[in-house]
């Protein structure tokens, strides 16, 4: 009986310091598939960390190619509340929301390049579906992350006075890229004197764009930015370019 608590002693032991060991926010940025290859759930998971700051895409089972289920802002915790978020975050939440459902993932590390989600449905459009849980475990993967595009024009600060509020943004092309996303983000457009980011919102976002340029009318009289990125032909999205400015006048 001693030996076996002891046992048991040293395994809770092995378990906490695996973790604190782990603790890290840049434990979970990367790209990460499923280790189980025939899934019909979440095949790909693409956390993209900045600072503090967490963004999620993920990706799910479908035929012949998976599903996007889009970008969401991810929150970090750490163990206590005067914790360093940084360097000892030890799970990421975030909430993908459709049309009929509600998909709440927390994500724990496991070990070293593995990491495992706990997703958690709720269909919100009054079907008979049951709400349903899954765990699945996920390896990052080897690929390389495309560089960011190098962005050309129009010029960062750039000021226009014309109307319509036609933009043409272009990029210098990527190595390894099968498309192209470009966000724009908007000032005053989601929370006066605030980007739409800012406040966890996307004001407009572009995907599976083959050339590198992107032509859109701007809203109004105001502040706007732009960034771009590469996606790989597995569907992982690259780096991110830094914002770029604009203001139109009228």
């Amino acid at each position: 009986m001693r030996k076996k608590r002891l046992v048991l002693v040293m395994v809770f032991l092995t378990v906490v310091m695996t973790a604190t060991a782990f603790a890290s926010l840049s434990q979970f940025s990367g790209n990460w598939k499923n280790i189980d290859p025939n899934t019909g759930g979440i095949t790909t998971l693409n956390i993209i960390v900045s600072g503090k700051n967490v963004q999620l895409e993920a990706w799910g089972k479908c035929h012949p190619t998976d599903c996007y289920w889009g970008k969401v802002v991810a929150y970090a915790y750490a163990p206590n509340v005067s914790s360093d978020l940084v360097t000892t975050a030890n799970t990421l939440s975030a909430i993908f929301n459709t049309n009929f459902s509600q998909t709440i993932m927390i994500i724990y590390p496991q070990m070293v390049n593995r990491i495992e989600a706990k997703v958690l449905t709720h269909f919100t459009d009054n079907s008979n579906r049951t709400d349903y849980t899954n765990v699945y475990t996920f390896t990052r993967t080897v690929s390389p992350i495309l560089p960011a595009p190098v962005q050309v024009s129009p010029p960062n600060g750039s000021v226009f006075n014309h109307f319509p509020r036609t933009t043409r943004l272009v990029w210098r092309p990527v190595a390894g890229a099968s498309s192209y996303t470009v966000e724009i983000d908007c000032y005053h457009c989601c929370q006066r004197d605030k980007w739409c980011t800012e406040v966890g919102r996307t004001w407009k976002i572009e995907r599976n764009l083959t050339t590198t340029s992107y032509t859109f009318d701007f809203v109004g009289a105001q502040p706007g930015r732009w960034r771009v990125w590469a996606v790989g032909a597995n569907g992982q999205s690259g780096a991110q370019s830094g914002w770029w400015e604009f203001r139109y006048t009228r």
